[in-house]
């Protein structure tokens, strides 16, 4: 079957082993110096091990590979231990992984094995099971106007509808415009997204780690290069590493397509400021 599944880069990756220990399913191991994807059935392809990678070696691709077996995986983990067990069962409820929790929590109930408190958070996760820095709560309090002049909020979006899945590359007004593909969060964490980023755009949302369905995003941003003829892609992602990989996604449509087309990946922090713009 055709399904997410992470790839390790082994010319960036040194072998560090950060990746290993922060793999939930035990899917990675340290071979020959190189961190190695060991067990396809046991990578969920969520991409936990992503942020832990200080040098960008991991990614999640798309193709063929066994289907991902929760029970096998959880039989395995619940022999680490009850820490280890909670971690991984965090990580599925903190995807979103319904139907993996609901197979663990089955097997776990089949072999009466004890299942742990999933209300608190893991002993070694600092607040987020599967060690992601998107999971992780964070307190961004800060000194703020409660309310803001109205003549300062302007809204520059120029269409509708705007998420990938429901956008239509024909309508007519992408043809030839400048194209702003943002991660779902962008927008709420920039005060100034409308008048600095999204005004003279259009504009697409996605979310790289919970939206369903990527070879449809990889179809229509493909045909918004080839048949749209944008213009020009920005990018803008959060600072967390599960957003880059919209990015890999522009860059995998824009390697697919016929045209070839200017794309600048802009990174926000999580307090709305920009920490890097590049050329892609």
């Amino acid at each position: 079957m055709k399904r997410q599944i992470i790839k390790i880069d082994e010319e960036k990756c040194t072998g560090c082993g950060d990746c290993i220990v922060n793999c939930p399913e035990g899917a990675l191991q340290l071979i020959d110096g190189k961190a190695r994807l060991v067990s396809e059935v046991a990578c969920d392809g969520l991409g936990a091990c992503i942020g832990h990678c200080p040098f960008g070696a991991i990614t999640v691709e798309e193709r063929e590979a066994p289907p991902y077996d929760e029970r096998s995986v959880v039989a395995e983990i619940a022999a680490k231990g009850p820490n280890v067990l909670k971690a991984h069962l965090l990580h599925l409820k903190d995807h979103g992984q319904t139907r993996y929790l609901s197979e663990a929590l089955s097997y776990l109930q089949e072999k009466k094995i004890s299942v742990p408190d999933l209300s608190k958070p893991s002993p070694a996760s600092h607040g987020t099971a599967c060690g992601c820095p998107g999971a992780t709560p964070r307190d961004l309090s800060r000194e703020a106007p409660k309310t803001v002049p109205a003549a300062e909020f302007s809204s520059a979006l120029g269409q509708w509808p705007i998420q990938l899945h429901l956008i239509s590359p024909a309508a007519s007004y992408f043809r030839k415009a400048d194209l702003l593909v943002a991660a779902d969060c962008t927008a709420f964490a920039m005060g100034n997204f409308h008048g600095d980023w999204l005004a003279g755009k259009k504009l697409v949302i996605a979310c790289p780690k919970l939206d369903d369905g990527m070879d449809v995003y990889l179809e229509k941003l493909t045909a918004l290069i080839d048949q749209a003829g944008v213009n020009t892609i920005t990018v803008m992602i959060m600072e967390v590493p599960c957003c880059g990989g919209l990015s890999h996604l522009v860059q995998k449509a824009a390697a697919q397509a016929d045209r070839k087309v200017p794309i600048k990946e802009v990174v926000v922090g999580l307090g709305g400021d920009i920490l890097r713009e590049r050329w892609l």
